[in-house]
This record gives C-alpha cells, sequence and structure tokens, in this order.
C-alpha cells in the first residue's frame, strides 16, 4: 500500500489515510489494523523503518488493538479540530500530546543544531509520534489548511500555492476528474 501525501503535513497526511470521507457509502479506511499505522509512519518518514520493523508483528494483539483505535482517534480528532473547530477534539489532543511528552526524552541532533522528542520504542511509540505531529499542526498556521473541492473526497492539505486558490488535493486526480465532468455536463446540454 502506498499512502497519498498531499497534505503538506504528516499529520494531514494521516487524515487522508481515509479515501471518500465525504462519501460514507465510498469511505475508505486505508489504515486497517495497528501494522497498517507502522508501515504509514515509515513511508511518510515519522517512524524510522528499525523501529517499525522491531514493532510489526511482535506485539500482543489486545494492546496493539488499543493502540491502534487510539491512532484512529487521533486522527479523527485531527480532522475535526482542524476543519469542524471541535474544541473536544482538540481537548483529547492535548491530553495525547502531553502524554507524549512525559513519555518521550529529549534527543540532540547529530550536527547539535537542535533538540527533538524522541518517542517511545515500544508498542505506545506510534501513538505518541502521532499526538506531537498533531499537536505541531495545531500550533502552526492553519489558514492555509484546505480541504478538496469534489464532492467526495475529502483529502485535506495546507495550500502553499502562490496565490493560495488550490481548490483540489491533486491536480491529476479530483482536479481531472471534475474538469471532465464540468466539460461532458456543458456539451450534453
Amino acid at each position: 500500500m502506498t499512502y497519498p501525501q498531499v497534505g503538506g503535513h504528516a499529520a494531514l497526511d494521516l487524515v487522508d489515510t481515509v479515501h471518500w470521507r465525504l462519501d460514507p457509502a465510498r469511505w475508505i479506511d486505508t489504515l486497517p489494523t495497528f501494522d497498517a499505522v507502522l508501515a504509514w509512519g515509515t513511508q511518510v518518514g515519522v517512524l524510522g523503518d528499525a523501529r517499525s520493523a522491531a514493532l510489526a508483528g511482535t506485539h500482543d494483539p489486545a494492546r496493539a488493538d488499543r493502540e491502534y483505535a487510539a491512532v484512529i482517534a487521533l486522527r479523527e480528532a485531527i480532522y475535526s479540530a482542524v476543519f469542524e473547530g471541535s474544541t473536544d477534539a482538540a481537548a483529547l489532543i492535548k491530553r495525547e500530546y502531553v502524554d507524549a511528552v512525559q513519555r518521550s526524552s529529549w534527543e540532540r541532533s547529530t550536527d547539535a543544531a537542535s533538540w527533538s522528542w524522541r518517542t517511545p520504542d515500544d508498542i505506545t511509540g506510534p501513538r505518541a509520534t502521532v499526538a506531537l505531529l498533531a499537536h505541531d499542526l495545531l500550533a502552526s498556521d492553519l489558514s492555509a489548511a484546505r480541504q478538496c473541492g469534489d464532492d467526495a473526497c475529502g483529502w485535506v492539505y495546507l495550500d502553499t500555492s502562490p496565490r493560495g486558490n488550490r481548490v483540489w488535493c491533486t491536480a491529476a486526480g479530483c482536479g481531472n476528474r471534475n474538469r471532465v465532468a464540468r466539460h461532458h455536463a456543458r456539451t450534453k446540454r
């Protein structure tokens, strides 16, 4: 599985693991298991290959299910806080962030230019990483946060276009499909 990376921020890329978010009949969750969360985190570069490999398939299934559910709750809280203004969702992110910081340690970069959080190497590490990402996103300027203009897509992104007028998650996907549909509707009339 290749996960979309159109969000401009890893937390938004996590939200985009739901395809057709705005159409319940077509809703597809591409993160069906804890191991899929590990694969997503590895692909987008927020979990190292070694950490993911060490956790994949070697965990207690019940605990993995709880961690998976917590990551999915965070994913939905990111969407709700950013795009619906939910204070309850923001409060969940805050609680998870505080917990992640308490369980993480400071790590200095190899060039000694900065410090960053090192999340736990255990099964709770992916959730802690997502909580740190969610906090980072919510604490940033969200004025460029957008949702795809397609009626069903629901993918989200930061609009960094020069004029701030990006409409589609991808021009080749939703953009093209909607342009073709508009053209077809015009020529049919």
